[in-house]
């Protein structure tokens, strides 16, 4: 029986991942660095401290990676504020219906506090989530799954009563190492053959675990 289901953020509850991938390409071009889909891909699902090691790595150690940051978010920030946040297919559907049969539902995000915290405020799901866990309150990055015992901790589930729903490689490898129930949820990320047949179903939207569940745990 599951009693608690475990959100990545961005690329799962939100459309976000492509939103950012855009902004860091526009920031690139205006400013005269080549932001590659390689390395947006490598770094979906990691923690700010593995990003800025990766944008260093693509771009020299004097690359002012914070300053960047900050200027992408500037764009990301304008286009919230004229679009609101774009929210994945089901999600609402999802958390009523884990509310119906009692079932905890917690974020466990790589992205830090209070951009998390502002994001799902903003998309009016913050009251309807039991716990969170967000990338400044882990040491590890996935695809430890550091942040995913804490997320079954905090809403006093063991693993195997847990189901992670994700979309990268990194959270997918976490979610696995975890020892939970796994559904991939595509998105813009990048995921190999071999860690998609590790996952326990994929799905094409967050609607569809419904049905999942509903069989899971008759």
């Amino acid at each position: 029986m599951l009693k608690g289901v475990i959100f990545d953020m961005d690329g799962t509850m939100f459309d976000t991942e492509r939103l950012t991938g855009h902004c860091w390409k526009k920031l690139g071009e205006t400013l005269g660095f080549n932001v590659t889909d390689e390395l947006l891909n490598d770094c979906r699902g990691k923690n700010t401290a593995v990003i800025r090691r990766l944008y260093k790595e693509a771009f020299g150690s004097d690359f002012d990676y914070d300053k960047a940051r900050e200027q992408k978010r500037m764009l990301f920030n304008e286009a919230i504020d004229r679009d609101g946040v774009p929210i994945k297919k089901g999600l609402k559907e999802l958390l009523s219906y884990l509310n119906e049969k009692g079932i905890k539902s917690v974020v466990a995000t790589s992205t830090e506090k209070a951009r998390a915290e502002e994001l799902l405020k903003c998309a009016g799901v913050y009251e309807r989530m039991d716990a969170f866990v967000y990338g400044d309150d882990i040491k590890q990055s996935k695809p430890d799954p550091e942040i995913f015992k804490v997320a079954a901790a905090k809403i006093g589930c063991q693993k195997e009563e847990c189901l992670v729903i994700e979309d990268s490689e990194a959270g997918l490898l976490a979610g696995i190492s975890f020892g939970g129930e796994v559904i991939f949820i595509p998105d813009v990320a990048e995921v190999s053959k071999e860690t998609r047949a590790k996952v326990s179903k994929t799905l094409e939207n967050l609607e569809a675990v419904i049905g999942w569940l509903e069989v899971y745990n008759r």
